[in-house]
């Protein structure tokens, strides 16, 4: 009910609207763009579909494989592995590294910048495009 009513009132006003959530499955019928943060960092930018249909950064495929599905009903949740990082001390590198299934020497090391991976889209991940391969094979 009160996402039909942020609905309406962006249909009637004509206006933007700001979400923060931790649960992509309540922004997918109203959001255009998705910014993915963690520990602080936006770590992926892609209009909704795009994000949703291929993911470009490990977390967000975290996230979007934990939301409860109907054709996966009795099974398991995913759960990502690990805890987010304490923020008074954050992980050198990429601060998802130690939670990350692809992570590698590179992750906990060098911050990754937000890399355009296509139109309107970005990510931080020093391995998007094997993140997106993954996704589609």
């Amino acid at each position: 009910q009160v996402m039909e009513l942020l609905a309406d009132l962006q249909r009637e006003y004509n206006m933007g609207l700001i979400l923060i959530t931790h649960d992509l499955g309540v922004v997918a019928d109203v959001a255009d763009k998705i910014a993915v943060m963690y520990a602080g960092r936006i770590v992926e930018t892609a209009p909704v579909k795009q994000l949703y249909a291929a993911p470009a950064h490990p977390y967000t495929r975290g996230l979007l494989d934990s939301i409860p599905r109907l054709d996966r009903k009795g099974q398991e949740l995913y759960a990502i592995k690990g805890l987010p990082p304490n923020m008074a001390q954050v992980p050198q590198g990429c601060a998802f590294h130690p939670r990350c299934p692809m992570a590698q020497d590179v992750c906990r090391t060098e911050l990754p910048p937000l890399a355009e991976v296509g139109a309107g889209r970005g990510s931080a991940c020093h391995f998007w495009k094997e993140t997106l391969d993954e996704h589609a094979a």
